[in-house]
C-alpha cells in the first residue's frame, strides 16, 4: 500500500512522505476535503471575473511574454502554464487543446479557484500558502484525480515581497524534470522584475504628469530649452505672453518663435544665468517688460544642458507689490460722513473729478480727509481696478525724493538694492498716484514732476531709457499753494499743471452740523473695535463737542472720542471724559460771545427804535427774515 492509499484509509503520515506534503493532507482531511473528488466548487465567470481580469491586468500583461518563452521551451510536451492571483483564481493557461480539455484541464478553466481547501495539495495551493517555490509529483497530490500530473509553482511577489500571484508548469507525471521548477522559478524572477520596471516607469509616468500639471497651472510663464535653443517644454501662459500656441512651439527654435532676440539664448551662449531681471523686447504688439529669470541646466560634469526661462508679466509684478503694500483704495463716497452744504459741495466736485482723467489738486487743513476724498474719486473713476498708490512728500528724506518717485536701476548708486527698486509711477502704472503734501516737494524735484505729467514717462536713476506710464495723478496741500507760488516757493507751470480740477476739504468748524454725525460714527465704531458696550455721549458732553473749534479737525474729533471710549467706564460719556483743553477753550469763548451777543441785542434795539415798531422795515434793514427777527426778539427780550 503506497504512502497516499494509506494515509485516505487510517489518516497515519508514512515517514517518507515529505514534511509540507504531510502538514498540508492533514489540513485537508480535517476540512473534510473528498481525496476521490478534486473538483473546484468556485468559478468566477460574467461580471465577477471582468473584475478579477481587470485588477489583474498589470500582472497579466507582465506575465505573458514570459509563459510564451515557456510554452517556446516545453516544445510538444503535454503541459499546462498556468497563472493565478493571489486569491488563486486562474488568470492565464498555454496549452494544447487536448490537455485543457482533458479531465485534468477541467478545473483548469480562467476564473477556476485553485486553492487548497477547494483543490486539496498542489503546487499551486502550497506557493499560495508561501511553501513556494515547490514541485508536487503523481500521489502526492491529494486528490486522485492529480495523480497523473506533476506540478511545478514558484509565488509572483511585489516589491515588499508580499504574495501577488502563482505561475505554474504542469506536466505528465512520467515527463517531471527537477530543471522544470527552475525555469518557473527563473520566469517568475523575470515577472517580478517586469513588474518592478512597469511600476517604477508609470511612478515616473504619475510624477511627470503631476510636474507638467503643475508647471501648467502656473500663472507664471516658463519655458526650456536643450542646449542648441530649441523648445523642449512651455506651459500656456508661457505661450500665451509670446503670441504662439504650446503644439507650435514645442520643437522649435527660440529665434523662429519671436520677432526679437530671446535673452534666454544669451544666457546658453555667455553660460551665465540671472534672477527677477527686467526686460523690456519690442515686439509686433509694442513693447512688453518682463521680470525674467533664467537657470541653467547642466549635468554632472557642468555641461549645459539647457536653460529653464521663468518670466511675468510687469504688471502682474506691480499688482503683486501693490498688494503687498496695501495700495489699495478701501474708501468710496459712502464712508464720507456729514449732511452739511460744506461737504456736500465738496462730495459733489470729487464726483465730477472721478468721471474724468484730469489731475486733480485737494486743498484742506491737516486732519479734514484729503486721503478719503481722493480714495473715493479713486474708487468711483475707470481706474477703480487699478492701484492707488499714496506717497507722503513732506515725510520723504530730500535725497530719496527722487529714487522713491521714480525708482532706480542696480548699481545706480552706493546701497541700491540688487536688481533695481520700482518707483511709486511705475507702480500706479494703470492707477492713481496721491502726492499728499505736494507743496514740501523740492523745487529741484518739482521740475522732473513737471515733465513726467507732460511726457507720460520716467527714467530710473542710473537708467539709460524712458519707460511710459499710465497714471491719474491726485495731489493734496494743507495749505493755498498760489500764496506759495507768489513767494516763490512753488513752481507756478507745475500748480497750474496740476490745479486742473480744484476741490475744497472744509474744516470741521465750518460744517458744525456734521459733528455729532461724526462724532457718533466714530463712537460705534471704536465700542465695536474695542469689544465694549455701545455708549453715548450726555448733553453737556455734546455741547462741549459742539462748541469746540477743532484745530485738528476730523482726526482730533477721531482721537478725543477714542481717548473718551477708553477712559469711560460706564455707559454715558460726560464732560470729564474729554480733554481738559476743550472746556478751557469753551470758557474763553464764552466771555467772547457774551460781548458779541450784547452788541448784537443793541444793535437790533436801536433798529427797531428807529422803525417805529415795524417789523418788516426792521428784518430789511437788518438783512434778516422776519421770522428770524421774531426769534431775536424773543430771545434777547426786546423792546417793539
Amino acid at each position: 500500500m503506497n504512502s497516499w492509499k494509506k494515509f485516505v484509509k487510517t489518516g497515519q503520515i508514512d515517514p517518507k512522505v515529505r514534511p509540507v506534503i504531510g502538514e498540508s493532507w492533514l489540513r485537508c482531511r480535517r476540512r473534510g476535503k473528498d481525496p476521490y473528488d478534486g473538483s473546484s466548487t468556485i468559478i468566477a465567470t460574467g461580471v465577477e471575473l471582468e473584475i478579477i481580469l481587470a485588477k489583474n491586468r498589470g500582472l497579466i500583461e507582465s506575465a505573458q511574454p514570459f509563459m510564451n518563452v515557456l510554452h517556446a521551451s516545453l516544445g510538444k510536451q503535454d503541459f499546462v502554464v498556468v497563472l493565478a492571483d493571489k486569491d488563486g483564481y486562474m488568470l492565464e493557461s498555454f496549452g494544447s487543446e487536448e490537455i485543457l480539455h482533458s479531465a485534468f484541464g477541467m478545473n483548469y478553466a480562467r476564473g477556476s479557484r485553485l486553492t487548497e481547501e477547494l483543490n486539496g495539495t498542489s503546487a499551486i495551493g502550497l506557493a499560495l500558502l508561501g511553501y513556494g517555490p515547490i514541485q508536487v509529483v503523481g500521489d502526492e497530490h491529494y486528490c486522485e484525480q492529480y495523480h497523473e500530473w506533476g506540478c511545478s509553482a514558484a509565488a509572483l511577489t511585489d516589491e515588499q515581497d508580499s504574495i501577488i500571484g502563482v505561475l505554474s508548469i504542469s506536466v505528465r507525471r512520467e515527463m517531471v524534470h527537477p530543471h522544470t521548477l527552475g525555469m518557473v522559478v527563473s520566469a517568475a524572477a523575470a515577472i517580478k522584475n517586469m513588474l518592478l520596471v512597469k511600476g517604477a516607469q508609470t511612478e515616473l509616468e504619475k510624477k511627470s504628469s503631476l510636474h507638467e500639471a503643475i508647471l501648467n497651472s502656473l500663472f507664471d510663464g516658463l519655458m526650456m530649452l536643450n542646449r542648441d535653443g530649441y523648445v523642449t517644454f512651455i506651459n500656456p501662459p508661457a505661450a500665451k505672453m509670446i503670441h504662439v500656441t504650446v503644439a507650435d512651439a514645442i520643437g522649435k527654435h527660440m529665434t523662429a518663435l519671436v520677432p526679437f532676440k530671446p535673452v534666454a539664448l544669451q544666457v546658453l551662449y555667455t553660460g551665465k544665468g540671472y534672477t527677477d531681471k527686467e526686460v523690456e523686447v519690442e515686439t509686433p504688439y509694442g513693447p512688453q517688460r518682463f521680470i525674467q529669470t533664467a537657470i541653467l541646466i547642466r549635468d554632472k560634469a557642468g555641461t549645459i544642458e539647457g536653460v529653464v526661462d521663468i518670466f511675468r508679466e510687469l504688471k502682474r509684478v506691480r499688482k503683486m507689490v501693490n498688494l503687498m503694500m496695501g495700495a489699495t483704495a478701501r474708501f468710496t463716497f459712502e464712508d464720507v460722513v456729514g449732511k452739511s452744504l460744506a461737504i456736500q459741495e465738496c462730495i459733489r466736485l470729487s464726483k465730477i473729478a472721478a468721471n474724468t482723467t484730469a489731475n486733480t489738486m485737494i486743498q484742506g487743513e491737516s486732519g479734514t480727509g484729503k486721503e478719503l476724498i481722493a480714495q473715493a474719486i479713486h474708487n468711483a473713476s475707470i481706474r477703480a481696478s487699478g492701484p492707488f498708490v499714496a506717497i507722503n512728500c513732506g515725510a520723504l528724506p530730500r535725497d530719496l525724493v527722487e529714487s522713491e518717485l521714480f525708482g532706480y536701476e542696480e548699481g545706480a548708486f552706493t546701497g541700491a538694492r540688487q536688481g533695481g527698486r520700482l518707483g511709486k509711477f511705475d507702480m500706479a502704472h494703470g492707477g492713481t498716484i496721491f502726492l499728499d503734501e505736494i507743496g514740501e516737494m523740492p523745487l529741484e524735484m518739482q521740475v522732473k514732476l513737471l515733465r513726467v505729467l507732460q511726457d507720460r514717462k520716467v527714467m530710473r536713476i542710473g537708467g539709460q531709457r524712458f519707460v511710459d506710464v499710465d497714471v491719474r495723478v491726485i495731489a493734496a496741500s494743507n495749505r493755498d499753494l498760489s500764496e506759495d507760488v507768489e513767494q516763490g516757493n512753488f513752481r507756478s507751470d507745475l500748480y497750474y499743471r496740476l490745479n486742473v480740477l480744484l476741490i475744497v476739504v472744509p474744516p470741521l468748524r465750518d460744517r458744525q452740523e456734521d459733528i455729532f454725525q461724526l462724532a457718533d460714527f466714530f463712537l460705534r465704531k471704536l465700542c465695536s473695535q474695542s469689544g465694549v458696550s455701545q455708549k453715548s455721549f450726555s448733553a453737556e458732553a455734546k455741547t462741549l463737542l459742539f462748541e469746540y473749534p477743532w484745530p485738528g479737525n476730523i482726526r482730533e474729533l477721531e482721537n478725543v472720542v477714542e481717548r473718551a471710549v477708553n477712559l469711560c467706564s460706564t455707559e454715558q460719556i460726560g464732560p470729564e471724559h474729554l480733554p481738559a483743553h476743550m472746556q478751557l477753550a469753551r470758557k474763553s469763548d464764552r466771555t467772547a460771545a457774551h460781548s458779541l451777543r450784547e452788541m448784537e441785542r443793541d444793535m437790533m434795539q436801536k433798529v427797531l427804535d428807529q422803525c417805529k415798531g415795524n417789523i418788516s422795515q426792521a428784518a430789511k434793514t437788518l438783512g434778516i427774515g422776519r421770522t428770524t427777527l421774531y426769534q431775536k426778539i424773543k430771545q434777547f427780550g426786546l423792546r417793539i
